[in-house]
């Protein structure tokens, strides 16, 4: 049994499953069968070139093929959908974050998915880069002491008139949305990262997010962990960068620029993206795309050695994760119910502006 091949099918063959799929090329753990995408054009490149079966209608590849698990990587909106119509096939899932659109939907899907007795995992692909796992490993061996504070940012563009924002197809008219690198689709990740880097929840939040279809601005949110950290994000991609010349690093793994361009490894970056845990005995820089670690404290700063694929192999290892789980019965990869966590965190930062004040959780 441990020797079988995880057969996956994904659901969305756009930006991020497209990833899905590189990532999973070649794997002696994962095989991809079939995977459904409308963009009949981009499915038959994608299906010629890695030989999968191709479907255009999604349920009729749930129909069709044997799946084990079904990675769903499609738009936000259509999360419920998809997930819910895999959970009553019988299919395991895991899904891209976020989770979903709102708390309400995301609570449906998980109880679908209980009802049908199949697992849902969250896509928390961050908690699986190697500068990342190695950075919790160190917080919990004690090389920063008590975590104090935890930040990231992502601040710069080419003027408000070059933003990046994401469509009403990714985040409907009226809802929680913004550019790939705001509050929603990226921000998101560093709030899940935060609790786990931490080993905290979430106390009470204040924040602002921006919304699919007004006008953007700047966004961020504070966080204050139950433990006494706090975490900070701030994102605006309206705007121009800050840094200078030689700030910036070769990015040993695959990473995404505030505009949505790709950059491939081995690539010059200006502005990494990066991390920092700050704590009472130490402090970390995390360089979770370029693949970097750094550790000041009182001896000074040095570079941690790091082990693991970079990105985009951090897919690979979150599913081999799930493969684990569904073909061993190892522990259980990331839940779902983190993702609604996550979730949950975010949408109280919108809630907190609304009402200008800080809520609790």
């Amino acid at each position: 049994m441990a020797s079988r091949k995880l057969k996956v099918g994904i659901v969305g063959l756009g930006g991020v499953g497209a990833v899905h799929l590189e990532a999973y090329r070649d794997n002696p753990r994962i095989e991809v069968v079939a995977a459904a995408e409308l963009d009949e054009k981009r499915l038959a490149t994608l299906a010629s070139a890695h030989r999968f079966k191709p479907y255009g209608d999604f349920r009729r590849m749930l129909a069709e093929e044997t799946l084990d698990l079904v990675c769903v990587a499609t738009t936000v909106a259509t999360h419920e959908e998809v997930t819910i119509a895999c959970a009553k096939a019988g299919r395991h899932v895991l899904c891209e974050k976020p989770i979903a659109g709102s708390i309400d939907a995301a609570k449906r899907m998980i109880a679908a998915c209980a009802e049908a007795k199949v697992k849902l995992f969250y896509c928390a692909t961050y908690r699986f880069l190697p500068a990342v796992a190695k950075a919790r490993a160190l917080i919990q061996a004690g090389a920063v002491g008590r975590v104090l504070l935890m930040r990231e940012q992502e601040v710069g563009g080419a003027g408000p008139e070059n933003r990046h924002i994401m469509g009403f197809a990714h985040y409907p008219k009226g809802t929680p949305g913004g550019s790939g690198f705001g509050l929603v689709d990226h921000g998101i990740h560093l709030i899940d990262l935060f609790g786990w880097l931490s080993g905290s929840e979430v106390e009470t939040v204040f924040g602002r997010g921006n919304i699919s279809g007004d006008a953007a601005s700047v966004e961020y949110l504070l966080m204050n962990f139950r433990n006494g950290a706090l975490g900070h994000l701030l994102y605006e991609d309206g705007t121009f960068p800050t840094g200078l010349p030689g700030e910036g690093l070769f990015s040993w793994g695959s990473a995404w620029t505030l505009s949505g361009a790709y950059v491939p490894p081995g690539a010059w970056q200006a502005a990494p993206g990066s991390i920092h845990v700050h704590g009472d005995k130490g402090a970390l820089r995390i360089f979770h795309y370029a693949n970097q670690l750094f550790l000041t404290d009182k001896d000074g700063t040095r570079q941690v050695a790091l082990e693991g694929r970079h990105a985009p192999g951090h897919f690979t290892a979150q599913m081999e994760a799930c493969a684990a789980t569904l073909l061993n019965g190892a522990a259980t990869a990331t839940s779902a119910e983190e993702g609604l966590a996550a979730l949950e965190v975010l949408m109280a930062a919108y809630r907190s502006f609304e009402e200008r004040r800080v809520v609790a959780l």
